[in-house]
């Protein structure tokens, strides 16, 4: 079948059997493969991040823990038996979206990575909300604590930290460059990375300078902008040295992790949705058109890595971690999730808000966590459920927003990816919920897979980037059905579900306002 979106890429393949290292920085791990050209693994490898949250809605990174974390991860790939470094034509590392890192002029970090967690900007958002539907018609997604508001809390209340700024970069774009032993004018972003930048034009692929002066914001403090697969330096002789690959690797820019997860499933269908179940509950669906959300102002628009192709999606931030934030650990939630599975009862008429770190879509920093409906009877397996179903509950009004934007899901149903995606129980209720099918794909982690292709399509290693990934794709490991006979239940749920949002909301700003002295 003829491809509408072919990309053939004009550089020359380098290697009859290429390897290509693929990079995902997650919030709670970096993730490592080595991948030939055909797609398949030749090492794997994952080191843990450190996600510290010193006060209330305030979430950072050490730039040089990621940075380590990355470097040992791949020295634990190169270290197997069956990866020569002289094999490797390209690395290109995917990354958190919503955060910013920043750098000094010769690529030193000047703040902690400003996590996508992070809410101490929330005041700085509604600054931002008088220009909102210009902002949600250019840069593809309504404000929020990200891009803009962090940039203008860093200059306005930390302006000694500010001096020291040069470039606000994304934290993969912090971690290649310093592989590659950049200084600040050879900054660079991806263009995955625009819609949530308050200040692009993701249309055009170009900052909004208008915009920016009306903040009075320097244009040269933003990165240059790239492609995924643009080359933006090699891999220096200290990293070499650190990581195991050949000094001159080439380094690619990489993309954002949602974008990289797309990619890798080789799945490009207008109206695909997918689920990315990790530190952040993520649904996004494909379009072959740009589209916004000027309606309900929550999901954000951005470009895929395919040309031609963005995808739309909205997150509840924080959810991955909502376990164990109540002390439940993997053994326990396993256990947990055998007894959960039961018929439903009296005990499942159980409600949970899990904005503990306030609400991004759409934007609410004074949402907090709650139960409601407790008993006498409840105990840890029905708190469990109930916490699994509120993101679920949150799916549904991300859903009905795409298909106010005219978004057809057709019959495809959900692609389940992330650490979530391996709990039978979380996608039952999920496809519950929704009322959609379930496909699980072999393993639960794309973005790295997505990564090694940008990396091949800079390379030359692919005539076809799209075709390559569609070549890439594996069978359904399974398809999860939604039963029937919880429709009704789960109707009435949301209901309540939705009203509990709106009753607690005035609740939690009194809360919040209360003074301890």
């Amino acid at each position: 079948m003829q491809n509408p979106h072919r990309f053939i890429c004009e550089r020359q393949p380098l290697k009859s059997r290429a390897l290509l290292v693929g990079v995902d920085m997650g919030t709670s791990s970096t993730r490592v493969v080595v991948v030939d050209q055909d797609g398949c693994q030749r090492g794997a490898a994952s080191r843990s991040a450190r996600l510290a949250n010193p006060a209330r809605q305030v979430f950072e990174q050490c730039p040089d823990e990621m940075y380590a974390s990355v470097l040992l991860a791949i020295a634990d790939v190169m270290a197997q038996a069956s990866i020569n470094a002289g094999d490797i034509a390209g690395i290109a590392i995917c990354g958190q979206m919503a955060g910013i890192s920043t750098i000094g002029r010769h690529w030193e970090a000047t703040t902690p990575y400003d996590s996508w967690l992070d809410m101490r900007c929330a005041h700085q958002v509604q600054r931002l909300k008088a220009f909102e539907p210009s902002i949600i018609q250019q840069a593809g997604g309504p404000v929020s604590a990200n891009h803009a508001a962090k940039w203008l809390y860093w200059r306005d209340e930390q302006p000694r930290v500010y001096r020291k700024i040069r470039k606000i970069i994304m934290p993969a774009a912090y971690v290649a460059g310093r592989m590659a032993a950049l200084d600040a004018d050879a900054a660079f972003m991806d263009d995955t990375y625009l819609g949530f930048n308050s200040f692009a034009d993701n249309q055009a692929m170009q900052w909004n300078t208008a915009l920016l002066d009306e903040f009075q914001l320097e244009v040269d403090r933003l990165p240059r902008l790239v492609k995924p697969w643009d080359r933006i330096g090699s891999v220096c002789a200290k990293a070499a040295r650190d990581c195991g690959l050949l000094a001159g690797t080439p380094v690619f820019a990489g993309c954002a992790d949602i974008a990289a997860s797309l990619l890798g499933t080789g799945s490009f269908e207008p109206g695909q949705l997918f689920d990315i179940a990790g530190t952040g509950s993520v649904l996004a669906t494909v379009l072959d058109h740009y589209a916004v959300d000027a309606q309900h102002q929550t999901l954000t628009t951005f470009r895929h890595c395919i040309p031609g192709l963005f995808y739309s999606m909205a997150y509840v931030g924080g959810a991955g971690i909502t376990l164990k934030a109540f002390g439940l650990t993997d053994a326990e939630c396993q256990q947990l999730q055998a007894r959960a599975g039961a018929a439903l009862s009296e005990r499942d008429k159980l409600l949970f808000m899990p904005h503990l770190g306030g609400r991004h879509a759409p934007f609410d920093a004074a949402l907090a966590g709650a139960f409601v409906g407790l008993d006498w009877r409840h105990d840890r397996t029905d708190q469990y459920r109930a916490m699994l179903e509120s993101i679920a509950y949150e799916y549904v009004r991300f859903a009905q927003c795409m298909r106010d934007m005219q978004v057809d899901f057709g019959d495809a149903g959900v692609i389940s990816l992330g650490g979530g995606a391996n709990s039978p129980l979380f996608r039952q209720i999920k496809a519950d919920v929704l009322g959609l099918p379930y496909r699980k794909l072999p393993g639960a982690e794309y973005g790295v897979l997505g990564a090694a292709l940008v990396a091949g399509q800079g390379a030359g290693v692919f005539a076809d980037l799209k075709q390559t990934a569609i070549d890439w794709q594996r069978p359904d490991e399974c398809v999860t059905l939604p039963d029937a006979s919880r429709q009704a239940f789960y109707a009435g749920m949301r209901k309540a579900y939705e009203q509990m949002l709106s009753k607690l909301r005035p609740v939690m700003a009194d809360l919040q306002a209360v003074p301890l002295a």
